[in-house]
């Protein structure tokens, strides 16, 4: 027989009920008791001591070589530089309480020429708390 792609071939299809099993309940099984595994302490061992490494007193550098040439060469190491501590400052901070958004350039943060406006005044500490969500 010829195979003609214009006739295709149409199988018939078989098609079965879907079967359900019930489902089987079992009892629960008591699980054994398992103790926990005992830990051994390793045998403490003494730490090996690195040697202590002393830094050069000079360091590389550019400087000039030979008849005026700049090369590399070494020069004393430059000594640490001690951090001055600042004074605190002390702020008196001031917490303002404004109904509306103000802008005020030439006052900038003075509290007491704010105080001035009619819109604004002295926050209280339940304000702030509430602001900050404390």
């Amino acid at each position: 027989m010829e195979n003609n792609n214009e006739n295709p071939i149409v199988e018939e299809a078989v098609y079965e009920a879907p079967v359900f099993e019930t489902p089987v309940v079992e009892e629960p099984v008591a699980e054994p008791i398992v103790e926990a595994p005992v830990v051994e302490e390793a045998p403490q061992v003494d730490a090996i001591e690195a040697p202590a490494y002393q830094a050069p007193e000079e360091v590389q550098a550019l400087g000039s070589v030979e008849e005026g040439v700049i090369g590399a060469t070494t020069a004393p190491k430059a000594p640490e530089r001690k951090k001055k501590e600042k004074a605190a400052e002390v702020k008196e901070t001031v917490a303002l309480f404004s109904t509306k958004n103000a802008t005020w350039s030439e006052v900038g943060k003075v509290a007491e020429k704010w105080l001035t406006r009619s819109h604004i005044r002295i926050a209280t500490p339940e304000e702030v708390a509430k602001e900050f969500g404390k």
